[in-house]
C-alpha cells in the first residue's frame, strides 16, 4: 500500500503534462484567439443600404349583411339569401384571383326598460327576447392583378350590404424580390468599401465578413486593467423586417344600405359603383454589413 507522501508525489507527476498542456492552450489562446482580429491589421467596414420599390399585390375587404326576423331562422335564411347573391358577383368578377371566406353570427335582442338613472337596458332574459338578429359576413382577398380590386368591391357593394370596409392594398413580398434587394445591398456596401479605401489612399483588401443587416460586423471587445480576460467578440445582426406597407384607399360606409331583392348583380349595377383608386408602389429594403482587409 502507497504511503500518502508517495501518492501526492504520483498525482504531481501524472498532472504535470496537462498543466503544460493548460498552460501552453492559454498562451496560444491568448496570442491568437483573444485578440480580435481587426486590432492586429487594419480592415475597412462598410454597411450596404438598398431600398426596392415592388407594385403592390394584395387587396382586402370586407362587407356584411344583416336581417332581423322574431324567428332566428328566418332572419339567417334573408341574411344568407343577400350574402349569397353578393359571393356569386364577387366571385363571377375576380375569379381565380379571389378568395371569399363567409361567416354568420345570430345574436338575440332582448326587450328594454329604463334603470334607475333612466338609461334603457336590455332585459337579457330568455322570456324576453323581441327577435333575433343574422349577420353574415363576406371577407374578400384579390391577389394579383388589383386593377379587379375596385370592381369586385363594387360588385359586394351592389348587393347593399349592411357595413363595408375600406379596401387595404399590401404586398406578399417574393423570395425574389427579398434576394434582389440583398443583392442590390451587397453591392452598395462593395462600392461604400471601395470609396473609403479611395478616400483613405489605401488598398482593398480580400473580403473577411459579410452578414445581413446592420452590423456592427466587428462586434465588441473588453479588456481589464489586469491583462486580457476574454475574447468577447460578440456579432450583433440586426435583420431588417422587410416591411409589407400597406396603403390605407378610400373608406365606403354604407348607412342605410338599400336591400336589393334581385338574385343576379348586372354588371350595370357593379359599374355604377366602381370607384377608381391608385394603389402605391410599396417599398422593401435590406441592409449587408462586410468587412475588408486594407493595405495589403
Amino acid at each position: 500500500m502507497l504511503r500518502p507522501a508517495l501518492l501526492a508525489f504520483a498525482f504531481l507527476a501524472l498532472a504535470a503534462p496537462a498543466f503544460s498542456q493548460i498552460k501552453e492552450g492559454r498562451d496560444y489562446q491568448e496570442d491568437a484567439y483573444v485578440t480580435p482580429y481587426w486590432t492586429r491589421a487594419p480592415v475597412i467596414e462598410a454597411i450596404g443600404r438598398a431600398e426596392l420599390e415592388i407594385a403592390p399585390n394584395q387587396a382586402s375587404f370586407y362587407v356584411s349583411f344583416v336581417e332581423t326576423d322574431k324567428d332566428a331562422a328566418v332572419a339567417t335564411d334573408k341574411a344568407v339569401e343577400r350574402a349569397k347573391v353578393a359571393y356569386e358577383a364577387i366571385k363571377r368578377t375576380g375569379g381565380a384571383q379571389v378568395i371569399a371566406e363567409t361567416s354568420v353570427e345570430v345574436d338575440p335582442y332582448y326587450e328594454q326598460y329604463r334603470d334607475e338613472s333612466g338609461d334603457l337596458v336590455d332585459n337579457e332574459r330568455a322570456d324576453k327576447i323581441r327577435g333575433y338578429s343574422a349577420d353574415v359576413s363576406i371577407e374578400v382577398e384579390v391577389n394579383g392583378d388589383l386593377s379587379l380590386a375596385g370592381k369586385v368591391r363594387a360588385a359586394a357593394l351592389a348587393a347593399g350590404p349592411e357595413d363595408s370596409s375600406s379596401l387595404d392594398i399590401s404586398t406578399k413580398v417574393s423570395a425574389e424580390a427579398h434576394r434582389a434587394a440583398y443583392e442590390a445591398a451587397a453591392a452598395d456596401a462593395d462600392a461604400r468599401a471601395k470609396a473609403s479605401a479611395a478616400a483613405l489612399g489605401t488598398t482593398l483588401g480580400q473580403l473577411l465578413v459579410i452578414q445581413e443587416g446592420n452590423g456592427p460586423c466587428l462586434g465588441r471587445w473588453s479588456q481589464s486593467a489586469i491583462g486580457i480576460v476574454g475574447g468577447n467578440l460578440t456579432v450583433d445582426t440586426v435583420l431588417d423586417e422587410l416591411p409589407q406597407a400597406r396603403a390605407r384607399l378610400q373608406t365606403v360606409t354604407v348607412t342605410g344600405a338599400r336591400k336589393t331583392n334581385a338574385s343576379f348583380i348586372t354588371d350595370a349595377q357593379i359599374a355604377r359603383l366602381d370607384l377608381p383608386s391608385d394603389a402605391r408602389p410599396q417599398t422593401i429594403t435590406s441592409s449587408v454589413c462586410v468587412v475588408f482587409a486594407a493595405g495589403e
